[in-house]
């Protein structure tokens, strides 16, 4: 082989080196760029959440906020709603002895107040019934119609109804239009409560229907 031959053939091969080494620097060096790139981003993202996360904690405290205001918004507006309701009741309640009926309810009331003494007392001949002095006839007619003769006083002051006693008044029942209402009032506000929650027609509990209790 000629000199030249020879020179020619160290030449290419040194370009071969060359070009290898230049190939896996540009490899490399394109590896690195690329993890480079993959930690920026990483960072960033890590710099995003950082810089957001309170955001989104301050939006969440914004929207509890907001629900309990709305919570308490509505239930004190069931609460105005409740009140003015049993606020009509107690009207109605008080001038319940104009109506045409008040004589059939007071002589229930009276059934009733009587049947309670019934129940502790063998007979109640001998009780006594104490009503508004505007109901002293009224329950004298009742009385003479239930085939009793009870003495009546006229000491109460009452939207209506009636106390009665046994002889030595040990016993007593209390069957006034307030005392019911004050009985029924628990029942009364919850069926109400549930009636504005649920607006599906729930009968709130009437005051007639709870029953008068001895004391």
């Amino acid at each position: 082989m000629s000199l030249e031959a020879i020179l020619a053939a160290i030449h290419a091969a040194g370009e071969r080196q060359v070009e290898e080494i230049e190939r896996r620097a540009a490899e490399e060096a394109e590896a690195i760029l690329a993890a480079a790139r993959k930690e920026a981003e990483a960072v960033r993202q890590d710099a995003c959440a950082r810089a957001v996360a309170p955001a989104y904690r301050e939006h969440a405290r914004i929207i509890h906020r907001a629900r309990l205001l709305n919570l308490r918004t509505v239930g004190a507006a069931s609460e105005v709603a409740i009140d003015t309701a049993l606020e009509h009741v107690q009207r109605c309640l008080a001038a319940l002895r104009s109506e045409g009926d008040y004589a059939a309810i007071l002589r229930r009331l009276t059934e009733e107040a009587l049947d309670g003494l019934r129940g502790s007392l063998e007979d109640v001949s001998r009780a006594q019934i104490e009503v508004d002095a505007r109901d002293v006839e009224l329950m004298a007619g009742i009385l003479s119609d239930l085939g009793l003769d009870l003495e009546v006083r006229g000491g109460l002051r009452c939207w209506g109804g009636l106390v009665a006693y046994s002889e030595d008044a040990c016993i007593v029942v209390i069957n006034t239009l307030e005392s019911r209402l004050e009985r029924a009032m628990p029942f009364l506000r919850r069926d109400l409560a549930a009636l504005f929650e649920k607006g599906d027609g729930v009968r709130p509990a009437s005051i007639m229907e709870t029953p008068a209790y001895a004391r």
